[in-house]
């Protein structure tokens, strides 16, 4: 029986609905095919991550905060650029590489229509969206908008809107909590560009009762919002949902709203007196220009025109420019010697003023350098695409198809390690003229390039400005270490959990000091109570114990497991599974084992300190210069002991810092001023030389190192200081070098034994005695800089020591400048005093020592140097700056010494981020590497017979076939020694006053034992026979 309605069967309806259905389901599968087909012949060329057939590479990106680090590692595997697959039948290209951008900014291609078209409904066809020749024309109306006649009162509105905001910040910190920056930035930005679009005062900061800014911030999380939930992408669904009309209930209040404003402005323009008044009593706002705009045939824009540029000025200058000033107050946070900085440029040009000018804004070189590198790490629109409207033809001869679409990555770009030198670095020096002349013009692109750059570039520019600097004189910005931003990109470059930061008004800082004097009083009384612990505080303090434990055994698992994982492609020797390699490793083997597991496992091998405590021990040259190349910093484990008698310098530093007292320290070590340095270390060497001749008498062996210890740290000191110490003839002699002496000795059997702990430390005698020693160094080297900086600032006495002597090391240090002619701070010049005081003795003392071991155990070599010498010097027995570059033969036998004797015999690095080795295998970040100088040094596939001494591999013609990082024993890369060649002078002084002096014999009796002790020693002195010269 056939079901009818109105005379039609039914059944015939639904086949052939079916049939139909079926039909486009085909057809669009056909289509989709099609589409995958073309897609993987475009992308053909260009390798990428491997997809999944059906979500192509969105699997990958289920966690929005690991999206954008996950795309930096996709970067460094496939560079310039590479395929991104959002499921089987969509995919773009992302570009990296600033040639491949500069190839596309170039042209006139359209924005993509997949993300930019969610914004349509809200700003419209405006200069944002628009192509071709329309936008062409809207670029030529809205330009005058942004000339700097214009911008000018601008400056007051934005500063007026900061100071709202800080004033709400004062509030908020009362409690003593972080304060989430981004949505009072964000704010603060909104009322700005409501008071530059439309003269519109709207109290949005302090009152949200407004409908239309209600309905923009709406409108601005709505947008986020679409992006983020997949299928509100299909218009059908998103409007269809309960959000799709929220958000066409809020685009109606705006429209209205800007569709209102836009005709009363209109109105009023009308009447020319009105129109004059306006321009004589009141700045022109954004919409004054707009509606007065005409092209060249004298049309205007039409209304639906001038609200779309009205909401595009809205969107793009308030929720970008809030992006870019959020991520700059992180900075800032993050890196206080900047963020001082900063403040005191600020406050060298307002002075007493709490406004801020027009004029002010171009005064303001390093905290202009500092947005730059915020908007290079943290660019508020991370990338940008386009579809081709024609094939392109990119540098390396690759092409794409008309139709086809490519991403720009601005923050893969600006993190680009073949563009930007330590790009995780923040080091807004890289912005100082000299560093930007030398630039890819599309290195630094947070404001895109080309013909669609932003229009609105200096107005983000100047409210950063202007924020920073208001911000700055009323707070101290301080990160929030429990709540870390996540970054997630959003359109703009935005944070998952926001951005937390601590606020400190700058006055409270005085009073901070006063609390902590307080400090000591509470604390007595506190201690008091706890020297009576009741039977209650014992018990919590057993289970509060064994809680600690327990966390600490789980955390030792924790990490021991991802330790492990990250080292399953790096064999090594078999390890004890509680004392790891230790038992293996006593100090007097350590080395030459390292260099037999080395012919075992090549290139690197992990070595652990007990069971989760491992590193990287690399003895390759290959590796150490993937690693030396890098800008890690050094691992906490040694270098931290140093730290409370040298302080925080060259040796230590790491980062911008760090860069900045190596460009001004490295004037010391200019060749001018290290030849007035010899004379000085020959006076040195002779009076050692004058202590061995009243020895050898004896017929004993000597024992070097001490001798050779004091003759560089008196030669140290008087290149140093100037001082004349006498320290190698009065054993009582000065205090400071007495404490020098000291804390060299026990820094060395601090590190021979295991309880490195400071707790466990600072209660020893050893631990005592060496805080009694830095107290005694630190208090020498403060009070000579303090003598020193008031002799300096008499100008006469100035011009006096320059003429009549040279000019030691602190006198350099004291003398110089960075580029704004700021100094070195007290504490900073006795960090780098103390540094080149350790670095420059002890280092060299074991130089030389093992270079006169070399030769006494080498009789042929020792006397063709000596020969040498005897022809440069003849009947002189001192030595000048010219001699040096004349003793070849003495060189070569010295680089020889310093490849079998490093030293310093190792290195280590702490890794920032993760690094793949040209082998292939990888490392995570954290993971700590030991480079081995001493077993790269004696690496048998780089040195032929690497056990024998032979000078002539330092040839010039074998050493130019040399692998660059075969020899390192002043390092390499950006951090190796800026002391080398004082190191190198002086080794040559020793060597040459010596050997015309004396015939130097090996002990048999006594042979040194290597000990690895930051430099190397040996355990039992380095003995030798002294006969002088006939």
């Amino acid at each position: 029986m056939k079901l009818l309605w109105l005379g039609v069967d039914v059944s015939r309806v639904l086949h052939l609905a079916a049939v139909f259905c079926l039909t486009c389901v085909l057809l669009k599968a056909i289509q989709l095919f099609h589409r995958r087909r073309e897609l993987l012949r475009a992308l053909a060329d260009f390798p990428g991550h491997p997809t999944h057939w059906l979500f192509g590479h969105v699997h990958e990106f289920l966690k929005e905060e690991e999206v954008l680090d996950k795309a930096e590692l996709w970067a460094q595997k496939y560079p310039l650029v590479h395929p991104m697959w959002f499921g089987s039948f969509s995919a773009f290209l992302v570009i990296t590489d600033p040639d491949y951008a500069k190839v596309l900014l170039a042209r006139g291609d359209p924005k993509d229509n997949i993300s930019y078209k969610h914004l349509v409904p809200w700003i419209g066809n405006g200069l944002l969206i628009l192509h071709g020749p329309k936008w062409h024309q809207h670029r030529k109306l809205l330009t005058p908008g942004f000339h700097y006649d214009v911008l000018k009162p601008y400056v007051a509105l934005m500063a007026e809107s900061t100071s709202v905001m800080l004033d709400k910040w004062e509030k908020l910190i009362a409690d003593g909590k972080p304060v989430e920056l981004f949505e009072h930035v964000s704010l603060m930005t909104l009322d700005s560009i409501m008071k530059c679009a439309f003269s519109c005062h709207s109290d949005c900061q302090t009152n949200r009762k407004n409908t239309y800014i209600q309905a923009v911030y709406d409108l601005c999380h709505m947008v986020h919002q679409r992006l983020r939930i997949f299928p509100y992408h299909n218009d059908i669904i998103y409007w269809l949902s309960p959000h799709g009309f929220q958000f066409r209930k809020a685009c109606r209040i705006a429209h209205d709203h800007t569709d209102k404003v836009i005709q009363e402005r209109k109105e009023s323009l009308k009447d020319e007196r009105e129109f004059e008044k306006i321009q004589k009593k009141r700045h022109l706002d954004f919409l004054d220009i707009l509606l007065c705009a005409k092209d060249e045939n004298g049309a205007a824009l039409s209304d639906e025109d001038l609200r779309a540029e009205v909401d595009t000025f809205m969107f793009e200058g308030h929720d970008t420019t809030a992006s870019g000033i959020s991520w700059l107050f992180y900075c800032l946070a993050t890196h206080p010697e900047h963020q001082q900085r900063c403040r005191e440029e600020i406050q060298g040009i307002l002075g007493d003023r709490e406004t801020i000018q027009w004029e002010d804004l171009g005064k303001m070189p390093y905290s202009t350098m500092c947005i730059k590198e915020s908007l290079r790490l943290y660019p508020p629109v991370p990338g940008v695409s386009r579809q081709l409207s024609k094939p392109i033809t990119f540098p390396d001869g690759r092409t794409l198809p008309e139709g086809s679409v490519t991403a720009i990555s601005i923050y893969l770009i600006h993190r680009n390690p073949e563009v930007w030198k330590d790009p995780l670095v923040f080091d807004p020096l890289r912005f100082s003229p000299e560093n930007v002349s030398g630039r890819h013009s599309h290195a630094f692109l947070p404001f895109s390039a080309g013909m669609r750059n932003c229009i609105g570039q200096q107005f983000a520019m100047n409210e950063m400005k202007v924020a920073l600097a208001l911000t700055l004189l009323r707070f101290e910005l301080l990160p929030d270490p429990a709540t870390p931003p996540l970054k997630i990109t959003r359109i703009i470059l935005r944070s998952k959990n926001g951005i937390h930061l601590y606020l400190r008004k700058l006055e409270e800082q005085v009073r901070n000091r006063q609390e902590k004097a307080m400090f000591g009083n509470s604390m007595a009384s506190l201690l008091d109570n706890i020297t009576r612990p009741s039977a209650a505080i014992l018990q919590l303090s057993v289970l509060l114990g064994v809680t600690f434990v327990l966390l600490k055994v789980l955390q030792f698992y924790w990490e021991r497991k991802k330790l492990i994982k990250a080292l399953e492609a790096f064999p090594g020797p078999p390890k004890h599974w509680l004392y790891g390699h230790n038992h293996l490793l006593k100090s007097e083997n350590f080395l030459h084992q390292v260099v037999s597991w080395g012919e075992e496992y090549p290139h690197a091998f992990p070595r652990w300190f007990g069971p989760i405590l491992p590193s990287i021990i690399i003895h390759h040259p290959e590796y150490a210069k993937t690693i030396l190349g890098r800008a890690d910093p050094k691992a906490s484990t040694v270098y931290k002991l140093l730290v409370p008698w040298i302080g925080k310098g060259l040796l230590i530093l790491e980062g911008s810092k760090w860069f900045q007292h190596r460009k001004m320290i490295t004037p010391a070590f200019h060749y001018d001023v290290l030849k007035s340095y010899v004379t000085l270390m020959s006076d040195s060497v002779k009076v050692m030389l004058d202590k061995w001749d009243k020895r050898i008498t004896e017929r004993r062996s000597v024992e070097l190192f001490q001798d050779v210890s004091l003759m560089t740290l008196d030669s140290i000191m008087k290149c140093a200081f100037s001082f004349n110490s006498n320290c190698q003839t009065q054993s009582d002699s000065h205090y400071y070098i007495r404490a020098v002496f000291d804390l060299s000795y026990l820094l060395s059997n601090r590190i021979r034994n295991f309880p490195f702990k400071v707790f466990f430390y600072d209660f020893t005698h050893n631990g005592r005695a060496f805080q009694d020693a830095c107290k005694l160094a630190h208090t020498h080297t403060d009070q000579v800089i303090k003598e020193r900086k008031m002799l300096l600032s008499n100008e006469k006495e100035l011009e006096k020591i320059q003429k009549k002597k040279h000019l030691d090391f602190l006198d350099i240090l004291l003398c110089s400048k960075d580029e704004n002619g700021v100094g070195l701070s007290d504490e900073d010049l006795r960090a780098e005093v103390d540094t080149f005081m350790f670095e420059g003795h002890d280092t060299t003392a074991s130089g030389i020592s093992w270079l006169f071991y070399c030769m006494s155990l080498h009789p042929e070599h020792q006397q063709r140097c000596r020969e040498e010498i005897q022809g440069i010097l003849g009947d002189r027995d001192t030595i000048e700056w010219e001699d040096l570059g004349k003793m070849t033969y003495t060189t070569m036998c010295i680089k020889e010494s310093l490849r079998l004797f490093p030293p310093v015999p190792g290195v280590s690095r702490e890794l920032s981020k993760p690094v793949t080795f040209p082998d292939g295998r990888s490392l995570p970040a954290g993971c700590q590497v030991g480079l081995s100088i001493f077993a790269i040094h004696r690496n048998q596939d780089v040195w032929e017979d690497p056990e024998v001494f032979d000078p002539l591999r330092f040839s010039p013609e074998k050493s130019a076939q040399r692998h660059s990082h075969a020899f390192l024993p002043f390092s390499a890369g950006s951090r190796n020694c800026i002391g080398q060649q004082f190191a190198m002078n002086e080794l040559k002084v020793a060597l040459a006053l010596t050997l015309q002096r004396f015939e130097l014999y090996p002990d048999p009796s006594k042979l040194p034992i290597m000990i690895p002790q930051i430099v190397l020693r040996s355990s039992n002195g380095i003995h030798l026979h002294l006969k002088k010269v006939i």
